[in-house]
Protein backbone atom coordinates (compact mmCIF):
# COMPACT_ATOMS: atom_id res chain seq x y z
CA UNK A 1 0.00 0.00 0.00
CA UNK A 2 2.48 2.28 0.80
CA UNK A 3 4.36 1.83 -2.08
CA UNK A 4 1.45 2.55 -4.28
CA UNK A 5 0.83 5.73 -2.45
CA UNK A 6 5.05 6.59 -3.48
CA UNK A 7 4.05 6.06 -6.84
CA UNK A 8 0.78 7.72 -7.00
CA UNK A 9 2.73 10.69 -4.73
CA UNK A 10 5.60 10.95 -7.48
CA UNK A 11 3.04 10.84 -10.30
CA UNK A 12 1.16 13.62 -8.86
CA UNK A 13 4.37 15.78 -8.89
CA UNK A 14 5.54 15.26 -12.37
CA UNK A 15 1.94 16.31 -13.42
CA UNK A 16 2.15 18.91 -11.18
CA UNK A 17 5.59 20.52 -12.11
CA UNK A 18 4.47 19.62 -16.05
CA UNK A 19 1.36 21.88 -15.42
CA UNK A 20 3.49 24.67 -13.49
CA UNK A 21 5.60 24.72 -16.85
CA UNK A 22 2.92 25.19 -19.33
CA UNK A 23 1.46 27.83 -17.48
CA UNK A 24 5.02 29.63 -17.47
CA UNK A 25 5.54 29.03 -20.75
CA UNK A 26 1.59 30.22 -21.56
CA UNK A 27 2.72 33.95 -19.73
CA UNK A 28 6.00 34.46 -21.46
CA UNK A 29 5.72 32.59 -24.76
CA UNK A 30 5.45 34.59 -28.18
CA UNK A 31 1.27 34.53 -29.49
CA UNK A 32 2.03 31.95 -31.91
CA UNK A 33 2.36 28.97 -29.55
CA UNK A 34 0.38 31.05 -25.91
CA UNK A 35 -2.63 29.32 -26.70
CA UNK A 36 -1.50 25.66 -27.19
CA UNK A 37 0.69 25.79 -24.08
CA UNK A 38 -2.79 27.20 -22.54
CA UNK A 39 -4.84 24.01 -23.53
CA UNK A 40 -1.81 21.59 -22.58
CA UNK A 41 -1.71 23.73 -19.13
CA UNK A 42 -5.80 23.32 -18.74
CA UNK A 43 -5.03 19.40 -20.34
CA UNK A 44 -2.32 18.69 -17.37
CA UNK A 45 -4.27 20.09 -14.45
CA UNK A 46 -7.16 18.43 -15.27
CA UNK A 47 -5.20 14.87 -14.94
CA UNK A 48 -3.85 16.20 -11.62
CA UNK A 49 -7.52 15.18 -10.43
CA UNK A 50 -6.56 11.46 -11.63
CA UNK A 51 -3.27 11.41 -9.61
CA UNK A 52 -5.32 12.63 -6.77
CA UNK A 53 -8.31 10.19 -6.73
CA UNK A 54 -6.23 6.76 -6.22
CA UNK A 55 -4.48 8.35 -3.40
CA UNK A 56 -7.63 9.40 -1.41
CA UNK A 57 -9.12 5.86 -2.41
CA UNK A 58 -6.35 4.39 -0.44
CA UNK A 59 -6.87 6.09 2.75
CA UNK A 60 -10.34 5.48 2.69
CA UNK A 61 -11.17 2.15 1.83
CA UNK A 62 -7.74 1.07 2.11
CA UNK A 63 -7.71 -0.59 -1.87
CA UNK A 64 -4.68 -0.16 -3.85
CA UNK A 65 -3.49 -1.25 -7.40
CA UNK A 66 0.23 -1.71 -7.97
CA UNK A 67 0.22 -2.22 -11.09
CA UNK A 68 -2.37 1.33 -12.12
CA UNK A 69 0.37 2.82 -9.51
CA UNK A 70 3.67 1.83 -11.87
CA UNK A 71 1.46 2.71 -15.33
CA UNK A 72 0.22 6.27 -13.19
CA UNK A 73 4.11 6.95 -12.67
CA UNK A 74 5.45 5.98 -15.94
CA UNK A 75 2.79 8.22 -17.68
CA UNK A 76 3.43 11.34 -15.86
CA UNK A 77 6.90 11.01 -16.27
CA UNK A 78 6.80 10.64 -19.99
CA UNK A 79 4.62 13.87 -20.32
CA UNK A 80 7.11 15.60 -17.85
CA UNK A 81 9.82 14.61 -19.95
CA UNK A 82 7.61 15.59 -23.43
CA UNK A 83 6.59 19.02 -21.98
CA UNK A 84 10.50 19.65 -21.03
CA UNK A 85 11.45 18.48 -24.53
CA UNK A 86 9.02 20.72 -25.97
CA UNK A 87 9.75 23.37 -23.98
CA UNK A 88 13.58 23.84 -25.14
CA UNK A 89 12.41 23.20 -28.89
CA UNK A 90 10.09 26.45 -28.28
CA UNK A 91 12.45 27.98 -26.85
CA UNK A 92 14.68 27.66 -30.26
CA UNK A 93 11.86 28.36 -32.27
CA UNK A 94 10.90 31.65 -30.45
CA UNK A 95 14.91 32.48 -30.82
CA UNK A 96 14.20 31.52 -34.58
CA UNK A 97 11.51 33.78 -35.02
CA UNK A 98 12.89 36.58 -32.89
CA UNK A 99 16.24 36.63 -35.48
CA UNK A 100 14.09 36.08 -38.57
CA UNK A 101 11.35 39.46 -37.85
CA UNK A 102 15.11 41.43 -36.94
CA UNK A 103 16.44 40.35 -40.51
CA UNK A 104 13.53 41.52 -41.94
CA UNK A 105 13.21 44.48 -40.20
CA UNK A 106 16.47 45.96 -40.18
CA UNK A 107 19.28 46.49 -42.75
CA UNK A 108 21.92 43.99 -42.34
CA UNK A 109 24.90 46.11 -43.01
CA UNK A 110 23.36 49.57 -41.72
CA UNK A 111 21.39 48.99 -38.95
CA UNK A 112 18.67 50.93 -40.58
CA UNK A 113 15.36 49.88 -41.45
CA UNK A 114 15.08 47.53 -44.37
CA UNK A 115 13.23 48.59 -47.45
CA UNK A 116 10.57 46.43 -46.44
CA UNK A 117 10.14 47.72 -43.03
CA UNK A 118 10.62 51.12 -43.68
CA UNK A 119 8.11 51.24 -46.91
CA UNK A 120 5.70 49.76 -44.11
CA UNK A 121 6.36 52.70 -41.53
CA UNK A 122 5.64 55.36 -44.14
CA UNK A 123 1.93 53.25 -45.31
CA UNK A 124 1.06 52.92 -41.12
CA UNK A 125 2.06 57.17 -41.27
CA UNK A 126 -0.14 58.02 -44.26
CA UNK A 127 -3.29 56.39 -42.45
CA UNK A 128 -1.96 58.16 -38.75
CA UNK A 129 -1.34 61.38 -40.52
CA UNK A 130 -5.15 61.32 -42.30
CA UNK A 131 -6.62 60.83 -38.76
CA UNK A 132 -4.84 63.34 -37.15
CA UNK A 133 -4.39 65.82 -39.51
CA UNK A 134 -0.58 66.42 -39.36
CA UNK A 135 1.91 67.19 -42.04
CA UNK A 136 4.95 64.84 -42.37
CA UNK A 137 7.70 64.89 -44.44
CA UNK A 138 9.44 62.04 -46.34
CA UNK A 139 13.22 62.28 -47.48
CA UNK A 140 15.35 60.62 -49.28
CA UNK A 141 19.19 61.03 -49.02
CA UNK A 142 21.84 59.86 -51.69
CA UNK A 143 25.53 60.18 -51.10
CA UNK A 144 27.15 62.07 -54.02
CA UNK A 145 30.28 60.23 -56.18
CA UNK A 146 30.07 57.28 -54.16
CA UNK A 147 31.20 55.17 -56.76
CA UNK A 148 34.40 56.95 -56.52
CA UNK A 149 34.55 56.10 -53.03
CA UNK A 150 34.29 52.14 -54.03
CA UNK A 151 36.43 52.91 -57.00
CA UNK A 152 39.52 53.90 -55.11
CA UNK A 153 39.01 52.73 -51.02
CA UNK A 154 37.01 49.46 -52.31
CA UNK A 155 33.86 47.69 -51.24
CA UNK A 156 34.77 47.29 -47.84
CA UNK A 157 35.52 51.02 -46.91
CA UNK A 158 32.16 51.88 -49.33
CA UNK A 159 30.27 49.67 -46.63
CA UNK A 160 31.99 51.37 -43.39
CA UNK A 161 30.88 54.42 -45.16
CA UNK A 162 27.67 53.37 -45.15
CA UNK A 163 27.30 52.27 -41.35
CA UNK A 164 29.00 55.92 -40.62
CA UNK A 165 26.41 57.77 -42.60
CA UNK A 166 24.04 55.85 -40.72
CA UNK A 167 25.31 56.22 -37.28
CA UNK A 168 25.42 60.00 -37.69
CA UNK A 169 22.39 60.30 -39.14
CA UNK A 170 20.60 58.81 -36.21
CA UNK A 171 22.72 60.98 -33.95
CA UNK A 172 20.52 63.81 -35.65
CA UNK A 173 17.12 62.17 -35.56
CA UNK A 174 14.22 62.91 -33.09
CA UNK A 175 13.11 59.43 -31.68
CA UNK A 176 10.54 59.72 -33.83
CA UNK A 177 11.84 59.48 -36.57
CA UNK A 178 13.15 56.70 -38.53
CA UNK A 179 15.78 56.06 -41.58
CA UNK A 180 15.77 52.68 -43.62
CA UNK A 181 18.24 52.03 -46.71
CA UNK A 182 16.01 51.56 -49.80
CA UNK A 183 19.10 50.47 -51.92
CA UNK A 184 22.94 51.28 -52.49
CA UNK A 185 23.66 54.47 -50.70
CA UNK A 186 20.06 55.65 -51.01
CA UNK A 187 18.03 56.07 -47.65
CA UNK A 188 14.95 57.28 -47.07
CA UNK A 189 13.91 59.32 -43.35
CA UNK A 190 10.54 59.57 -42.44
CA UNK A 191 10.12 62.40 -40.13
CA UNK A 192 6.35 62.43 -38.86
CA UNK A 193 4.52 65.33 -37.91
CA UNK A 194 6.88 67.86 -39.37
CA UNK A 195 5.99 71.21 -41.94
CA UNK A 196 7.74 72.08 -44.39
CA UNK A 197 10.10 74.58 -42.33
CA UNK A 198 10.98 71.52 -39.92
CA UNK A 199 11.90 69.35 -42.40
CA UNK A 200 14.44 71.69 -44.62
CA UNK A 201 15.87 73.08 -41.76
CA UNK A 202 16.26 68.81 -40.84
CA UNK A 203 17.30 68.47 -43.89
CA UNK A 204 20.06 71.11 -44.07
CA UNK A 205 21.31 70.56 -40.73
CA UNK A 206 22.14 66.70 -41.51
CA UNK A 207 24.01 67.86 -44.50
CA UNK A 208 26.08 70.02 -42.70
CA UNK A 209 26.63 67.75 -39.94
CA UNK A 210 27.25 65.01 -43.09
CA UNK A 211 30.01 66.92 -44.62
CA UNK A 212 31.71 68.13 -41.96
CA UNK A 213 32.26 64.73 -40.06
CA UNK A 214 35.10 62.22 -40.63
CA UNK A 215 33.72 58.99 -41.26
CA UNK A 216 34.99 56.05 -39.20
CA UNK A 217 36.77 53.43 -41.34
CA UNK A 218 39.06 51.12 -41.31
CA UNK A 219 41.51 52.95 -43.70
CA UNK A 220 44.26 55.15 -42.90
CA UNK A 221 42.83 58.08 -45.33
CA UNK A 222 40.12 60.26 -43.66
CA UNK A 223 37.12 60.03 -45.84
CA UNK A 224 34.62 62.64 -46.05
CA UNK A 225 31.20 62.63 -47.90
CA UNK A 226 28.43 64.82 -49.03
CA UNK A 227 24.97 63.86 -49.45
CA UNK A 228 22.28 65.39 -51.46
CA UNK A 229 18.30 65.60 -49.80
CA UNK A 230 15.25 65.44 -51.38
CA UNK A 231 12.27 66.54 -49.08
CA UNK A 232 8.53 65.98 -49.90
CA UNK A 233 5.92 66.52 -47.81
CA UNK A 234 2.40 64.42 -46.97
CA UNK A 235 -0.67 66.79 -46.57
CA UNK A 236 -3.91 64.86 -45.06
CA UNK A 237 -5.87 67.46 -46.38
CA UNK A 238 -5.06 66.28 -49.98
CA UNK A 239 -6.79 64.11 -52.17
CA UNK A 240 -7.85 62.22 -48.74
CA UNK A 241 -9.75 59.29 -50.86
CA UNK A 242 -6.66 58.74 -52.57
CA UNK A 243 -5.66 54.76 -52.06
CA UNK A 244 -2.55 54.73 -49.32
CA UNK A 245 -0.29 52.78 -51.99
CA UNK A 246 -0.69 54.98 -54.84
CA UNK A 247 -0.26 58.05 -52.18
CA UNK A 248 3.26 55.78 -51.05
CA UNK A 249 4.61 56.26 -54.72
CA UNK A 250 3.57 59.17 -55.24
CA UNK A 251 5.78 59.87 -51.97
CA UNK A 252 8.51 58.26 -52.65
CA UNK A 253 8.47 59.69 -56.48
CA UNK A 254 8.84 63.19 -55.48
CA UNK A 255 11.13 62.65 -53.34
CA UNK A 256 13.50 60.90 -55.71
CA UNK A 257 12.68 64.04 -58.10
CA UNK A 258 13.70 66.39 -55.49
CA UNK A 259 16.85 64.35 -54.94
CA UNK A 260 18.04 64.35 -58.15
CA UNK A 261 17.20 67.73 -58.56
CA UNK A 262 19.68 68.47 -55.62
CA UNK A 263 22.09 66.58 -57.93
CA UNK A 264 21.26 68.45 -60.89
CA UNK A 265 22.14 71.68 -59.11
CA UNK A 266 25.62 70.90 -57.74
CA UNK A 267 25.58 68.12 -55.03
CA UNK A 268 26.21 68.67 -51.57
CA UNK A 269 22.57 70.42 -51.44
CA UNK A 270 18.81 69.92 -50.42
CA UNK A 271 16.08 70.28 -52.77
CA UNK A 272 12.00 70.44 -52.07
CA UNK A 273 9.66 68.73 -54.45
CA UNK A 274 6.66 71.06 -55.39
CA UNK A 275 4.24 70.54 -58.22
CA UNK A 276 6.68 72.33 -60.33
CA UNK A 277 9.79 70.27 -60.21
CA UNK A 278 10.67 69.20 -63.79
CA UNK A 279 11.08 65.20 -64.72
CA UNK A 280 14.50 64.52 -64.63
CA UNK A 281 15.08 62.02 -67.58
CA UNK A 282 17.56 59.32 -66.98
CA UNK A 283 20.57 61.23 -69.23
CA UNK A 284 19.73 64.42 -67.68
CA UNK A 285 22.38 63.79 -64.89
CA UNK A 286 24.48 60.84 -63.78
CA UNK A 287 23.66 60.05 -59.90
CA UNK A 288 27.51 58.94 -59.13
Amino acid sequence: MYIAISLYGLSLLCQVIATFISILFFKHSSKVFRWAWLFLAIGLGLMIVRRVTPILHIFEFGHHDLLDAIFSLFISVFLLLGVIGLKKLLNKTDGALFALEAFTQLDPLTNSLSRTEILYRISKEIDRSRRSKHCFALLEMDIDHFKNVNDQFGHRIGDEILTSLVKHSKDTLRSIDTIGRIGGEEFLILLPETSVEGATQFAERLRKNIANMVNETSSPTSIKITISVGVTIFDPNMNPLVERGIVLNELMNEADLAMYQAKNQGRNRVALWSASTPPLRGHDIKKE
